[in-house]
């Protein structure tokens, strides 16, 4: 196989990126998808002062029009470490998984925490994902076991009852 590279992500690659996030959503048994379109991610990456998130991808070897990795990263703030770099997600198509690519992806996300001062990552994992191992293997704790902290969400409609009740 040829070499991978990993390169930031471009406006033109957003369509990919979004195709990739579907990929996730059915690898995750996700009942609905992403509520997201090509334009959502070009505005929020590329069309603010202040982007929301940032992505590296890895092309097709044997397409350059084609991802087959990415992984979509922002900054947080820890009150207690300070700048976090939080990974969103880091995802293979299938076919590639296995070549060392989530790797290459993983090993650039941890880089640009170290370049830009993170005092440490995070981001979720699916219990029953086999990325736990991975994860895990490269000094990743998992904070449930470790620490008993929980994850919550509040969905949009949620949202509404309680921005109505304040």
């Amino acid at each position: 196989m040829a070499a991978m590279t990993v390169r930031e992500a471009k406006r033109s690659d957003c369509r990919e990126i979004l195709r990739l996030i579907e990929e996730l959503s059915v690898f995750e048994k996700a009942p609905h998808g992403p509520n997201i379109n090509e334009k959502d991610l070009e505005r929020d990456a590329f069309d603010v002062d202040h982007p929301f998130f940032f992505c590296y991808v890895i092309e097709d070897p044997r397409d350059e029009s084609k991802l087959i990795a990415y992984a979509m990263c922002y900054y947080t703030y820890g009150t207690w470490t300070g700048k976090r770099l939080y990974l969103r997600d880091l995802y293979v198509t299938e076919t590639y998984r296995g070549k060392g690519i989530g790797n290459l992806l993983f090993k650039k996300v941890v880089q640009k925490a170290e370049e830009t001062n993170c005092t440490d990552m995070a981001w979720t994992v699916l219990n029953w994902n086999p990325a736990t191992d991975f994860y895990k293997a490269r000094g990743a704790r998992d904070m449930t076991e470790a620490e008993a902290w929980h994850v919550f969400r509040l969905g949009p409609e949620s949202m509404k009852s309680v921005a109505g009740k304040i």
